[in-house]
C-alpha cells in the first residue's frame, strides 16, 4: 500500500509502476492523501510497520517543472552507508542523494521499531534518471544535437560509471525485506546484450577519412597491415571481394558472440537522409541481403538503426521501419518484433521515444552517452518509457546502452586494452545488480588483433 501526496499522479504511477511491478516483482495499491511524505505499508499487516520516504521532486511548483530550476541543487548530498544499518547492494559506501532531504541531525535515515524513515526521496530521483528529466530542463548540445555527458548531472557529480537507480532499488529492498522478511521478490539473472550498428558493412569511404584512420591505426594499434589495406583501398587498389572485404568482420563477432553464448542484434540503415553520413549501401544490395539471410539463419537479430535525421521525424522513422519489415519479408527473415538504435546516438526527449511508439518498435537502445560510456539512465534493467510532454506511459521500452566502442576509443581516446579494462568494470557492476550489460561494437572497429583481442575479452570475463 502506497500513500502519496496529491499531485503528478502520471508520473508518480508510472515510476511505481516500474520501480515496484517492473523490477521488483511486487504488485501495489496506491492512494492520494493530504501528507508531504510517501508511506508504504504491507496490506493485512496487523503491526502497522511502516516505510517513508521523502517526496522531493514531486513537490516542484507546476510553473518550474521541466526547468533549470527544479534540477537537484549541487554539490549533491551523500548517504554514507557505512555509518547506517542499510545492508544493500552498491558500487561503494557512499550513495548521492539525487532528491531529499535530510533530517533534523543532518542523516538521511531515521529507523526505529516499526518503521524506517529514508530522508532519500527515492521515487522521485528514480524517475528523474528514467525520464531523463534533465535533458528537457537543460539546453545544452554537442554539434550533433545530442545532449552530451558533459551537460548531465551523472557526469557533473561522478556517477555516470555506476547504476545509481539499481542502488536506490535495493536500499528499497532492504528496507522492505527488514519490515517484512517473506515479501517475495522477482529473480533477476545477469544478461549480456551485444548490437552492431551496420553503417559501413564494406569499405567504401574517401581518401582524407582513410588517411585519418590509417594514421590512427598505425600510431595507437600498431596495425599497419590494417592501415596499408586501408590506404590502397582508398585509391581503388586491392578493393577484394566482399567476402574479403577489410569491414566484413561479421563472422568474426558472430562466432565471438556464440562462443559467449549470446546472439547479437545487428541494426541496418534503410535510408539516407543526410548523405554519406548515413552510411554506404542500399538495404535492397544483394550482398546486404545475404548477409541479412545468414544473420538469421545462426540465430541473430535484425534491427533497425534510423537515419541521421529521423530522431525529430516520426514519419520518416515509420518509412525506414516499413523498408525494413519489406527486406526482411522478401529475405524470409521472420521476428515477432523489431527494436534497435538512433544513428549517431540522436535522440531527443520525448519526441524521438514517441516516434519509435508510434512505428510499433519494441524497444529502443539509443541512451548511453556519445561522449562517455556508462549509465545515462541511471539503470542497468530494460524498462517501460514516459512521455514527459503527453504525461503518458508508453508500451516502449528502453534497453540502455550502457558502452559504445567509439565513446572509448574516439572520444575518451582509450588504448584497446585500457578501454576493454573500463568495460570489464561496468560488466561488473551490471553483474552486481543481476542487470543487463549493452554493448555496442560496430563491424569496421574490429579490424586489427588489439580490437578483436579487446572485444573477445570484453565478452569472455
Amino acid at each position: 500500500m502506497i500513500r502519496h501526496p496529491p499531485g503528478y499522479e502520471p508520473e508518480r504511477r508510472y515510476v511505481c509502476d516500474v520501480v515496484f511491478r517492473e523490477f521488483l516483482g511486487i504488485d501495489y495499491f496506491a492512494s492520494i492523501e493530504d501528507r508531504s511524505d510517501v508511506e508504504i505499508t504491507l496490506s493485512g499487516d496487523s503491526s502497522r510497520a511502516r516505510i517513508v520516504l521523502a517526496d522531493t521532486l514531486f513537490q516542484t511548483p507546476e510553473d518550474t517543472w521541466l526547468t533549470a530550476a527544479s534540477l537537484p541543487l549541487l554539490p549533491l548530498p551523500m548517504l554514507a552507508l557505512a555509518t547506517t544499518s542499510i545492508d544493500a547492494v552498491t558500487v561503494t559506501d557512499s550513495l548521492p542523494v539525487i532528491y531529499g532531504s535530510p533530517f533534523p541531525d543532518g542523516s538521511f535515515l531515521c529507523e526505529r521499531e516499526g518503521e524506517i524513515a529514508l530522508g532519500l526521496d527515492l521515487l522521485g530521483s528514480a524517475f528523474f534518471m528514467l525520464s531523463r528529466y534533465e535533458e528537457l530542463a537543460t539546453e545544452v548540445r554537442d554539434e550533433h544535437d545530442r545532449f552530451p555527458a558533459r551537460a548531465s548531472l551523472a557526469q557533473a557529480e561522478g556517477f555516470l560509471d555506476r547504476p545509481i537507480v539499481n542502488e536506490y532499488l535495493e536500499i528499497l529492498w532492504w528496507a522492505l525485506s527488514r519490515l517484512w522478511p517473506m515479501l517475495p521478490r522477482a529473480r533477476r539473472d545477469f544478461r549480456l546484450r551485444l548490437s552492431h550498428d551496420v553503417d559501413f558493412p564494406l569499405f567504401r569511404i574517401g581518401r582524407e577519412e582513410a588517411v585519418r584512420l590509417a594514421l590512427r591505426e598505425i600510431r595507437r594499434e600498431h596495425a599497419p597491415w590494417v592501415a596499408t589495406r586501408r590506404l590502397l583501398g582508398s585509391i581503388g587498389l586491392r578493393l577484394p571481394a566482399p567476402d574479403r572485404d577489410l569491414y566484413n568482420t561479421f563472422a568474426f563477432i558472430m562466432d565471438a558472440d556464440e562462443r559467449a553464448g549470446t546472439r547479437s542484434v545487428f541494426n541496418f540503415i534503410t535510408a539516407h537522409t543526410s548523405g554519406p553520413i548515413d552510411g554506404s549501401y542500399s538495404i535492397d544490395d544483394p550482398w546486404i541481403r545475404g548477409l541479412m539471410r545468414s544473420l538469421h539463419e545462426r540465430g541473430h537479430e535484425i534491427g533497425l538503426h534510423p537515419s541521421y535525421q529521423t530522431f525529430r521525424d516520426g514519419e520518416q522513422t515509420l518509412r525506414e521501419l516499413d523498408a525494413l519489415r519489406r527486406a526482411c519479408a522478401e529475405e524470409n527473415v521472420d521476428q515477432p518484433s523489431f527494436g534497435g538504435r538512433q544513428h549517431y546516438l540522436r535522440w531527443e526527449n520525448p519526441i524521438t521515444w514517441q516516434n519509435w511508439e508510434d512505428a510499433g518498435l519494441a524497444y529502443d537502445s539509443s541512451l548511453s552517452f556519445a561522449d562517455r560510456a556508462g549509465f545515462r539512465c541511471g539503470v542497468c534493467f530494460e524498462y517501460p518509457v514516459f512521455n514527459l510532454r503527453t504525461r503518458r506511459s508508453l508500451k516502449l521500452r528502453e534497453r540502455p546502452l550502457v558502452a559504445m566502442d567509439a565513446s572509448l576509443l574516439e572520444y575518451e581516446q582509450l588504448s584497446h586494452e585500457r578501454a576493454a579494462d573500463r568495460l570489464l568494470e561496468l560488466k561488473r557492476r551490471c553483474r552486481l545488480f543481476g542487470g543487463e550489460f549493452t554493448l555496442l561494437w560496430h563491424n569496421d572497429r574490429l579490424l586489427s588483433r588489439s580490437a578483436k583481442r579487446a572485444y573477445e575479452l570484453t565478452l569472455s570475463r
